[in-house]
């Protein structure tokens, strides 16, 4: 087992900056990510075609919703498994499990894209979008959509860099990636003016270049996770992963939902602006949360792994680490996302040709989107922390709670009361109440991370 754990840079035992510096890779691979694809789908969408476009882009947010719980599904369920097994010492395993996902995501996607071009002009309607919106929506459907079985592959080469020890991958792809699309961007969107089909192509070629470049990795047999023969086992692999994932599945299930019960408040208080505004808000929001997400995505197989291994000490560490990084990050994200307002949003609308209506919806709903930050921000960290030690009904619960109970009722409720800023407002009360009940469950569940029991008022972590 030490020498298992010398060959694993995910068994180290780390120091909270330690920590720090092995996920900061990582960290900066989903914020470059979610940087990149804003720029692609928000800026040059919203510059250089219109805010029509940009409705009608954002008007499949709920379908994104979906594609993405799809990646949670097997992308971070997967890790988690290969990360007990290599816990436990059984390295050959950890590479068969994620040799088996690959080829479970590239047929579970391949059948997500073809259903979608299939059924793609029902879903627009269901989805609210008018003839000018769909004009926009169907392009992005019938493009970025059929690679749905390259990004979900994506997804797991992404989430597995961490596990193999080398987080730094990630970030070389997303900057490889973020570069490919926006070059094409400024090809295709400005200089050749093809409209939304040009940032459809801009961002389908820089995921192409990806999986290449994530195939070459994991055909590399010197990388701690690479491609082994998968023995087998298909099914019992892609269940357990989805059991590890299903919680994550479910909190991007629902927030599909939530995101088409949002948009139809949207277009009956405020009408396409609100969609348009929206998506700004949105965009801006998961750049900065995007920060916590990648750092989630590396400190949960470092859990898994310890859990495995059967190290309570080390896992008190990481709860306690978990809570400082939170504690720190949350509060100087959320007054730099307060500061920085108007220049964040300068980026996407140009005054002279928008309405000041549309700019004060826009700022209005980044306002209370940031304010929420810090909240947000722990419901996103604490069921991974739930999830990572195989507390996997708890996970479940608290993101049923949040984002089907809680973001449904409140943005079914509290329009009534305060009208179309009710409809962000509602976010903010969301994530409070949220966060509440995730500290609660992680109390509840202490004992996974190595203390007798709860904390109770009086007593001593």
């Amino acid at each position: 087992m030490e020498n298992q754990e010398h060959i694993n840079k995910i068994g180290q035992e780390f120091t909270l900056w330690g920590l720090l510096r092995f996920s900061f890779p990582s960290i900066l691979n989903n914020f470059f990510s979610q940087l990149f694809k804003t720029l692609d789908d928000g800026l040059f969408i919203s510059r250089f075609v219109g805010k029509s476009a940009l409705a009608g882009i954002n008007i499949l947010n709920p379908i994104h919703f979906f594609q993405f719980s799809l990646n949670n599904l097997f992308a971070v369920g997967a890790p988690n498994l290969s990360s007990r097994k290599m816990g436990q010492g059984d390295q050959q395993e950890a590479k068969r499990i994620f040799s088996r996902i690959v080829i479970v995501a590239l047929l579970i996607g391949g059948l997500f894209a073809l259903g979608l071009n299939i059924f793609a002009y029902p879903l627009l309607n269901l989805l609210g979008a008018d003839e000018e919106l769909a004009k926009h929506a169907i392009i992005s459907l019938r493009t970025v959509f059929a690679f749905t079985p390259i990004t979900l592959t994506n997804a797991v080469f992404n989430n597995y860099y961490s596990t193999a020890g080398k987080p730094s991958m990630g970030l070389i792809c997303s900057i490889v990636n973020g570069t490919v699309n926006i070059g094409l961007d400024v090809l295709l969107v400005v200089v050749k003016q093809m409209g939304v089909f040009g940032a459809c192509l801009a961002t389908i070629s820089g995921d192409a270049v990806v999986f290449i470049i994530g195939l070459v990795f994991y055909f590399n047999r010197s990388h701690e996770i690479h491609f082994v023969n998968p023995e087998g086992k298909y099914f019992s692999t892609a269940v357990a992963s989805c059991q590890n994932g299903l919680p994550q599945f479910i909190n991007t299930v629902s927030l599909s939902i939530s995101s088409l019960v949002m948009n139809y408040q949207l277009l009956r208080y405020v009408g396409n602006d609100g969609i348009a505004a929206n998506s700004i808000v949105a965009d801006l929001l998961r750049i900065l949360t995007s920060l916590f997400f990648g750092y989630t995505l590396c400190v949960g197989p470092i859990i898994s792994y310890n859990y495995g291994a059967k190290k309570p000490h080390r896992l008190r560490t990481l709860l306690k680490q978990n809570a400082a990084i939170w504690g720190m990050c949350s509060v100087v994200l959320t007054i730099t996302g307060l500061l920085c307002r108007r220049p964040f949003i300068s980026i996407f609308i140009n005054p002279n040709e928008n309405s000041e209506v549309f700019y004060s919806l826009t700022y209005y709903g980044l306002t209370i989107q940031y304010l929420s930050l810090p909240f947000f921000s722990g419901c996103v960290i604490i069921p991974r922390m739930l999830t990572a030690v195989n507390e996997i009904r708890a996970s479940m619960t608290v993101a049923i709670c949040r984002n089907v109970v809680l973001r449904l009722l409140c943005i079914m409720t509290v329009p009534l009361i305060f009208g179309y800023k009710g409809i962000w407002i509602a976010g903010l009360i969301c994530e409070i109440l949220a966060f509440s009940v995730d500290i609660y469950a992680l109390n509840k569940h202490l004992p996974s991370y190595g203390y007798d029991a709860p904390l109770t008022i009086g007593s001593r972590g």
